[in-house]
């Protein structure tokens, strides 16, 4: 029994005429009429009274009629459900970003401003992005490391910087900036787990040789609450904007002597330049256009935009 047979038998039934049914399938009507009998056989009954005309369906015929039209019901709607999840599919823009901040912010501005394409957001680590972007996984991804790859192409799209946040009443207050020799004895409270952000300071603090007793890690959501409290030196990103409350109550000096900085790169396939170009001139828009970017209370907990679906790979969110 199949579809094919089902859908014969139910289109006799309802022309009343094998000859009809066989021209609306562009089959003979011995071609159909050899399926029916194929189908009568598999069932061990006859559907059909062949003794009326118009051809009228058995007792047996009238129960296989009824559910072959709701399973034929059924095919159709999966056929269209399918086709229509394809449509969706073919414009769906895949983009890695290592860089949760990125993905709230910058991706809520190109999917609003897209509103005909869909947008998916995988956070993972630069090297697994980099593979996956290789591999023909992302349209393009978010990166901070520059790199030289035949047939890619990247861009800045901004820059970050590093910023001490100190309180009102620090020695330190009253300067502009401040060097990276001066917070070396100072205690400072970074995050341990914020992707993205964690390695950066780390990395900085190792450069500077900063003594581990004068570091103070904390959860993400735990370095949230130390920013607003007027006591507490930490690190913040130039792209993330300070709530409201910890503004006034502290002095957010950049770091100089060396000025510390990273780029932020966006990078993508040379063959897909001409597809991707609308979507990264409205990133290099929303790039110029935006004072900073909203800071997440919650790790992973992003603005919402019926378009755009930002998740953590598979692998990172199984740790």
């Amino acid at each position: 029994m199949n579809l094919f047979q089902l859908n014969l038998f139910v289109n006799t039934i309802h022309s009343g005429s094998m000859k009809v049914a066989a021209d609306n399938f562009y089959i003979s009507q011995s071609a159909l009429s050899q399926n029916i009998k194929k189908l009568e056989s598999e069932l061990g009954c006859t559907l059909i009274d062949r003794t009326h005309s118009p051809l009228k369906p058995t007792l047996y015929g009238k129960i296989v009629l009824d559910r072959a039209e709701r399973i034929l019901f059924l095919a159709n709607e999966i056929e269209e459900e399918i086709a229509r999840r394809k449509r969706i599919d073919a414009q769906t823009i895949m983009v890695g970003s290592f860089y949760p901040t990125l993905a709230n912010s910058e991706m809520v501005y190109v999917a609003n401003a897209h509103p005909d394409l869909n947008f998916q957001v995988v956070i993972d680590d630069e090297p697994a992005l980099l593979s996956d972007l290789i591999k023909g996984a992302f349209d393009f991804v978010f990166l901070s490391k520059p790199r030289s790859i035949p047939g890619f192409e990247s861009f800045e799209l901004t820059r970050e910087q590093l910023f001490v946040s100190l309180p009102n009443n620090s020695p330190l207050s009253d300067k502009e900036s401040i060097a990276c020799d001066e917070i070396t004895d100072l205690r400072v409270t970074v995050p341990s787990d914020l992707d993205g952000v964690s390695s950066w300071y780390h990395e900085f603090l190792d450069e500077i040789d900063m003594k581990q007793e004068n570091v103070n890690e904390l959860s993400s959501e735990e370095y949230f609450a130390a920013m607003v409290n007027p006591d507490v030196i930490h690190f913040r990103s130039s792209l993330m904007t300070a709530p409201l409350n910890m503004l006034s109550k502290k002095r957010h000096l950049p770091l100089v002597e060396p000025e510390i900085w990273r780029s932020i790169l966006v990078m993508y396939p040379t063959v897909k330049a001409k597809k991707l170009e609308p979507l990264l001139k409205t990133l290099k828009k929303g790039a110029q256009t935006a004072s900073a970017i909203s800071i997440i209370p919650k790790l992973l907990q992003f603005s919402a935009s019926s378009n755009l679906v930002i998740k953590k790979s598979v692998e990172k969110s199984d740790e």
